[in-house]
């Protein structure tokens, strides 16, 4: 069978609407990422070793939605999109922190923050873990 050695893996969304909606649809909790991805060095971190890490692509898409919330400084941002992001981050990330991590449930109330402290993808989907245990 061809579709036999396809594997699932997470989408990173850029647009808040869209994943609202999919994790509403899905009744999945989001996963939420404030981030500076071209000044903050543990956000370029995260990215490199969790959220491009195949493991952490596979988990992802089995257990949640995943949603960048970006402030570059350097590359340019339509003023739509900053404005959205902007207010998320009035919501949830009112210290403005980076990167700031946030597990939403479907109806967009916090389960959990989370921390990332460097660690490699496998301890952070370890961290993960614990929220959706059976």
């Amino acid at each position: 069978m061809l579709l036999a050695g396809v594997t699932t893996r997470a989408q990173i969304i850029e647009e808040p609407e869209v994943a609202f909606r999919l994790s509403s649809e899905s009744q999945k909790p989001l996963l939420m990422i404030f981030s500076g991805s071209d000044w903050c060095a543990p956000c370029i971190r995260l990215h490199d070793t969790v959220l491009s890490n195949e493991q952490f692509q596979h988990y992802a898409s089995d257990h949640f939605i995943l949603l960048k919330v970006d402030f570059p400084q350097r590359k340019k941002q339509d003023q739509s999109k900053r404005t959205a992001n902007e207010k998320l981050a009035d919501k949830y990330n009112p210290r403005g922190q980076f990167p700031h991590i946030l597990l939403l449930n479907a109806d967009q109330s916090i389960r959990s923050i989370l921390n990332y402290k460097n660690q490699p993808a496998d301890k952070f989907i370890s961290q993960l873990s614990a929220y959706f245990a059976e």
